[in-house]
C-alpha cells in the first residue's frame, strides 16, 4: 500500500483528529471510492456527497447485530462523504483459500444465520426493484460483464441472459436480508470463525439468490474450481436453494 501524506486540514474537523494520529495508505479497490488504512486501526471511506449515507446507516446497524464494524464517524460536506469505521477484527476470507472445505462451511453457515435474521424490525431498503430496473437500463445501454456466466449457468451470450430475466424476474422475491455483495473480500475471519461483513452498501431486503450467486462466483474466481461452490451449496442446505434461480441472477449479473 502506497504511504499518504499530507496536512489534511481540508477535512472535516471530526476527521482532521484521527488522521493527524496516524500513519495513513491508500487501500482504495477497483471502484470509485477512495479508502485509506489509518495504522491506528481505523478505514476512511471516501466517496461523492450522499453516497455513504446509507452505507453508514447499514454498517451500524449490521454491527449492532455483532455482524460488522462500528461506524465511528460519518460527515457529509459540500461535495464528499466521509465514513470512518474501526479496522475488522481479523483477515478476510482470502487468506483461508488453503482451507477451501472449512471455508465453504464458515461461509455458509453464516448466510444462513443472516438469511434467517427478521427483516422487518428495521427499516431497511428494498434492492430488488432497483435490482431489475437497473437490469434494463443497463441492457439498453449495452452493458455485458461476461465474466458473470460461469460454465455452471450455461448461459451463451447476453441475448440469451436478457430473455432468461423476462421469463422469470418475478419469481425473485424481496423476502430475505442480504449482505448484496456476498464475496471472499466482504467476509472477515479470525480463527477459523466468522468474524464481521465489510461492504455492506448493497445491503438490504431482496432474494437470497443473489448472495447464494456471488458466493459461488467468488468461490470459483478465487479457488479456479467449481466443486467447492457445490460443497457450499450442500453445507448452506440444498433444500433451501433453487439453482434455477441463481441461473436467473447470474443473467441479472451479467447485464448490470
Amino acid at each position: 500500500m502506497i504511504e499518504i501524506k499530507g496536512t489534511f486540514k481540508d477535512f472535516p474537523l471530526p476527521i482532521q483528529s484521527y488522521l493527524r494520529a496516524s500513519r495513513i495508505y491508500d487501500s482504495s479497490s477497483h471502484s470509485q471510492a477512495k479508502v485509506w488504512y489509518l495504522d491506528s486501526d481505523y478505514y476512511l471511506k471516501m466517496d461523492n456527497v450522499g453516497k455513504l449515507e446509507e452505507e453508514a446507516r447499514l454498517t451500524q446497524y449490521f454491527f449492532e447485530k455483532g455482524l460488522a464494524v462500528e461506524v465511528v464517524e460519518y460527515v457529509s460536506s459540500e461535495d464528499t462523504d466521509y465514513l470512518l469505521t474501526r479496522a475488522a477484527d481479523g483477515e478476510t476470507a482470502l487468506a483461508y483459500l488453503d482451507k477451501p472445505q472449512k471455508l465453504c462451511q464458515i461461509m455458509a453457515e453464516t448466510l444462513k444465520y443472516l438469511h434467517s435474521l427478521d427483516q422487518k424490525e428495521f427499516f431497511l431498503p428494498n434492492r430488488l426493484d432497483y435490482y431489475i430496473a437497473s437490469f434494463y437500463d443497463n441492457y439498453k445501454a449495452g452493458t455485458f460483464y461476461e465474466k458473470a456466466l460461469l460454465p455452471r449457468f450455461g448461459i451463451a451470450n447476453r441475448e440469451e441472459a436478457f430473455e432468461i430475466v423476462q421469463a422469470n424476474q418475478e419469481n425473485l422475491k424481496a423476502d430475505t436480508l442480504i449482505h448484496g455483495d456476498f464475496c471472499l473480500p466482504n467476509i472477515v475471519l479470525k480463527d477459523n470463525q466468522f468474524s464481521c461483513f465489510l461492504d455492506l452498501g448493497l445491503a438490504g431486503i431482496s432474494d437470497k439468490h443473489v448472495d447464494l450467486f456471488w458466493a459461488i462466483w467468488s468461490l470459483h474466481y478465487n479457488l479456479g474450481r467449481d466443486d467447492y461452490a457445490d460443497y457450499f451449496l450442500d453445507c448452506y442446505g440444498r433444500e433451501n436453494v433453487d439453482e434455477e434461480m441463481i441461473r436467473v441472477v447470474a443473467a441479472c449479473e451479467a447485464l448490470r
